[in-house]
């Protein structure tokens, strides 16, 4: 198993259960006020209704094209706190936290580099400071993310911010959370962060050369994230996959061809959760988003579904996506299925 992590604070850690579940939630529920166990409810498009003020709630502003579900809410075994912190929006049960941070698209268009620099610089810092130091899993939704040449396109301009924000803390490039970046129609930009009091495992993909390790032709600065982080709960593993695309090793493959791209992002995760040190977990999908660059190519998809996804929950949201040849991306999350203590020095 490629293990870049944990973190050495890891080596003692004793993992408690799983202290929260990821629920489905229709429109009517998003509405709804949430409960004191609420960490985060997140609607697609305009699913999430005006209601009383949370700083729990957040709209995504990728359409939704195709699932049962309109959103989803994460909900705690344990009573939530709750803030606004001017930037950020806190939500945390004791084990872990949920972080909202949001700039408009005036802020983003002026200085991207600048923007996420700042925005992951807070999300730092309010970790800290709250006793939730670990980044597990973070959703970046940016506002026209290709917009620019060369290095001046945004999400370039992105990475390099991001990268400063993380660089500040010692060898941070093992410790890096899974994460996902997809473009939206316009807007600013819009980081979710699951953090935790415990670290997660960093995993690397045998087929896909690490992302912060990328050549200089990707940009001045690679992107700073993991294919994804393993989370050994008591009650049986989580594995949190970042956005998969049709990339081996550095390299965008299957060019123009829907098919042969999802094919590829499924044999990446399937390489991905059936490493040795990661099998031996049981680990099954528990769900599947998938992010649709052009929404003309949903018919041509439909039909893959069922051959690559069987009866896993699944939504199909658009958006854009980081390189212009790419058309798809996955994320995931796998969970095992039955109690199983992780060892966090496993394949190492």
């Amino acid at each position: 198993m490629i293990v870049t992590g944990p973190h050495p604070a890891a080596e003692a850690e004793t993992y408690p259960a799983r202290p929260y579940r990821v629920l489905p939630a229709s429109p009517d529920a998003l509405a709804a006020p949430l409960g004191r166990s609420a960490l985060l409810a997140v609607g697609y498009g305009d699913a999430l209704k005006p209601s009383l003020p949370d700083p729990r709630r957040i709209t995504v502003p990728l359409p939704l094209l195709h699932g049962a579900r309109d959103g989803e809410i994460w909900d705690s075994r344990h009573p939530v706190q709750h803030e606004d912190r001017g930037l950020c929006r806190l939500a945390c049960d004791g084990e872990v936290m949920m972080v909202q941070l949001m700039l408009p698209a005036s802020d983003l268009a002026a200085d991207p580099e600048r923007a996420a620099e700042r925005l992951y610089g807070e999300l730092l810092r309010q970790a800290a400071q709250r006793g939730y130091p670990y980044l597990l899993r973070i959703w970046n939704f940016i506002g026209d993310i290709l917009d620019g040449e060369g290095d001046d396109e945004r999400y370039r301009r992105f990475c390099t911010g991001r990268h400063t924000a993380f660089s500040a803390r010692p060898q941070f490039e093992r410790s890096l959370p899974a994460a996902t970046a997809i473009g939206t129609d316009g807007g600013g930009l819009i980081i979710i962060a699951l953090a935790g009091r415990r670290p997660g495992v960093q995993i690397e993909n045998p087929n896909q050369l690490s992302a912060y390790r990328y050549p200089r032709v990707y940009g001045p600065r690679s992107p700073s994230f993991a294919r994804a982080t393993l989370l050994p709960w008591a009650d049986g593993a989580e594995l949190l996959v970042s956005g998969t695309a049709s990339i081996v090793g550095h390299a965008s493959v299957h060019a123009g061809d829907l098919a042969g791209q999802l094919r590829q992002i499924m044999l990446n995760l399937q390489t991905l959760v059936s490493q040795p040190g990661l099998a031996r977990h049981g680990l099954l999908p528990d769900q599947f988003t998938v992010y649709l660059r052009h929404r003309e190519d949903l018919p041509a998809l439909l039909p893959l579904l069922p051959v690559y996804f069987g009866s896993v929950p699944l939504q199909i949201l658009l958006g854009d996506l980081c390189r212009p040849e790419l058309l798809l991306e996955v994320e995931a999350i796998y969970r095992s299925r039955s109690p199983d203590r992780a060892d966090l020095n496993a394949g190492r």
